[in-house]
């Protein structure tokens, strides 16, 4: 979709004239809009491809932290010239649309500034203080499949075949037959909800002047119903730095989410291996994905070499070792 749709759409269904740039995206097409008044908006046309009602989820979870947590630092949606929150945009056959409008959250993304212990503590609480807001979020496409869902890593193993080095994609599977072993057993028994999904470095946005403190979590298209623990692991695994001990990263953001929702033994238990298998996952899905769509190859393993990395510094802690070291970092 062009900047020029962009810009139709946002003053024949928002009435509003604005200017528009496009902003990088995997599947969907993302503007930054800003109008004569110079206030700000996040303008999302959705791939076609992907589920409408998982959309209206994203949609209707932004409404529900509005509501039960007033002050918490996520987009707000713009409801449209007829007062919807969403509608559907027919371009042709087989081409419909799901469009959303946001406030646009300035900042700066969390990737583009110094990570410092603070900072990773704060974006700990603020993950706690998210689900909270989402605890008793319902929707009916919540349990919508995923292939982020690390429930549904099994689901993987063809992409697997797209790592061409024997020895890497053994290391990977070790690490899957883990969590097999050790994790998936016990989903059922979970606490689970609502989640995010996805709080990477480029979904937390902090202020300009004090990077530790957060303004805004952003992105939430891969929230699904999930164990709240994964919500954490996958949040962990994208503070970790290229240090001699990557897992105290990790436990800064843990001591964070923990001081306001506090993680229960069976959980801390299981959070090593749920993070690494986060990273085999996300590191499977990206060379899988960069193979399917080459003209997008560069964006899409723009982060999987730091990825292999910490794979491979974290691979190295025996697992009695680093749950050890996390139930310490919590003081347990």
């Amino acid at each position: 979709m062009s900047t020029e749709e962009a810009v139709e759409i946002a003053e024949r269904c928002y009435g509003l004239r604005v200017e528009a740039q496009r902003l990088s995206g995997e599947k969907d097409s993302n503007f930054h809009l800003i109008d004569r008044q110079g206030r700000e908006f996040l303008l999302k046309v959705v791939n076609p491809e992907e589920d409408p009602a998982a959309t209206n989820m994203q949609t209707a979870a932004l409404q529900h932290v509005e509501k039960t947590d007033p002050g918490m630092p996520v987009q707000r949606v713009v409801p449209n010239l007829a007062g919807s929150p969403e509608f559907t945009l027919d371009r042709g056959p087989d081409d419909a649309r799901t469009v959303r409008l946001v406030t646009f959250t300035r900042g700066l993304l969390q990737r583009k500034t110094p990570q410092t212990p603070a900072q990773r503590h704060n974006i700990g609480a603020m993950l706690a203080r998210l689900q909270s807001a989402l605890e008793d979020f319902r929707h009916p496409a919540e349990s919508h499949s995923s292939i982020w869902d690390l429930k549904n890593i099994l689901s993987l193993d063809e992409m697997f075949e797209d790592i061409k080095d024997g020895m890497r994609r053994t290391e990977l599977l070790g690490w899957v037959d883990l969590f097999r072993a050790e994790v998936l057993p016990n989903v059922s028994h979970l606490r689970a909800q609502v989640v995010h999904n996805d709080l990477n470095s480029d979904n937390v946005v902090v202020d300009p002047v004090d990077t530790d403190k957060i303004i805004g979590i952003i992105d939430f298209g891969d929230m699904v119903r999930t164990p709240v623990v994964f919500d954490v692991a996958v949040a962990a695994a994208y503070q970790l730095t290229e240090t001699e001990n990557p897992l105290a990263d990790a436990c800064d953001f843990l001591r964070g989410f923990h001081s306001r929702r506090p993680l229960l033994p069976t959980e801390i238990d299981i959070l090593f291996p749920t993070i690494v298998a986060r990273m085999v996952m996300r590191i499977a899905i990206t060379e899988w994905r960069a193979v399917r769509f080459p003209e997008n190859r560069k964006y899409i393993l723009r982060n999987t070499p730091l990825a292999w990395r910490q794979f491979h510094r974290l691979a190295q802690i025996p697992r009695a070792q680093a749950t050890s070291q996390i139930a310490h970092a919590l003081s347990l």
